[in-house]
């Protein structure tokens, strides 16, 4: 598989992915303190874990639609309502983007770091699935 030859959504999401999926789980959402007595937590950690797992779950489940993708549309099944794959990883992404954002603005004291970067690949990698639904799908499905 050549990198280079991949659409550019694919570009955009096959490696923001995998970081955003480190980020969430272990560089700081929230920092409290500094140096060696410094406490941290990560997204997936209070407040408001339950967005963090939402996010989890979305950038999984948008890696594992897109790797299905990249390696071959045959391998992926019917997807649901007659949407495109597209379509379908636009709306996880927007819950991924949504859920990330709600989740700085119900908590901004003591943002580390990691806050930051989990915004700015989840939005990368919403812009990758932007991209894709606005290229059209290669997996069409009639509708019923």
């Amino acid at each position: 598989m050549d990198f280079q030859k991949l659409d550019r959504h694919f570009q955009l999401m096959l490696p923001t992915g995998p970081i955003l999926l480190i980020f969430l789980i272990f560089a700081p959402w929230h920092q409290f303190g500094s140096g060696p007595y410094g406490i941290s937590s990560s997204a997936l950690q209070a407040p408001n874990a339950l967005l963090g797992v939402v996010a989890l779950l979305a950038v999984v489940v948008s890696s594992l639609i897109s790797f299905a993708q990249v390696l071959g549309s045959d391998k992926l099944p019917e997807s649901p309502q007659g949407k495109s794959w597209e379509e379908v990883v636009f709306i996880v992404n927007a819950i991924l983007l949504a859920s990330l954002i709600l989740k700085l603005i119900l908590e901004t004291s003591w943002l580390g770091w990691g806050a930051w970067g989990c915004i700015i690949a989840g939005a990368i990698h919403f812009y990758g699935a932007y991209i894709g639904k606005q290229s059209g799908s290669t997996n069409q499905n009639p509708n019923p």
